[in-house]
């Protein structure tokens, strides 16, 4: 069996949503990633809303989550900040999670809060990166094009 019909069986398939098949033309090319860019335009919003929905609990451990954009990039990042917003990162979370003064039950929330937060940055990572893929992918194309 060929290693393409062992992939179209794969169950990955299924959740990967035309990242593992081909294109058949610029125009899919462009219409997948004018999708991605859409879906990268929802989550910059999705990502203040996570942080806004999260902050009632997270501060009663002294963090608080910020939608950051770090880069200029098209989406933000969800973040850990201290309360004051003046450190930020993974490692003032797993501080609050060594502190012996707060509960197992507040623990157990960060940890729940922190894995949706770690997939949220995935998503964002992986759009973003694809649609930065297929621009250049179309410059790419476009310069090919323009030498005939």
């Amino acid at each position: 069996m060929t290693a393409l019909k062992q992939r179209q069986g794969f169950a990955l398939n299924q959740y990967a949503k035309g990242l593992l098949k081909p294109f058949k033309g610029k125009g899919e090319v462009l219409r997948f990633r004018d999708e991605l860019d859409e879906e990268c335009r929802r989550m910059w919003q999705e990502a203040a809303d996570f942080a806004n929905q999260y902050n009632q609990t997270v501060v009663q451990a002294g963090l608080w989550l910020k939608a950051h954009n770090n880069s200029g990039g098209r989406v933000r990042a969800v973040q850990w900040r201290d309360k004051e917003q003046s450190k930020m990162g993974r490692r003032l979370l797993e501080a609050v999670l060594q502190d012996e003064n707060v509960s197992h039950g507040m623990k157990r929330q960060l940890v729940e809060i922190e894995t949706e937060r770690a997939i949220f940055n995935a998503k964002v990572a992986a759009a973003t990166r694809q649609v930065d893929r297929l621009n250049k992918l179309l410059k790419d194309l476009g310069e090919i094009e323009s030498m005939v």
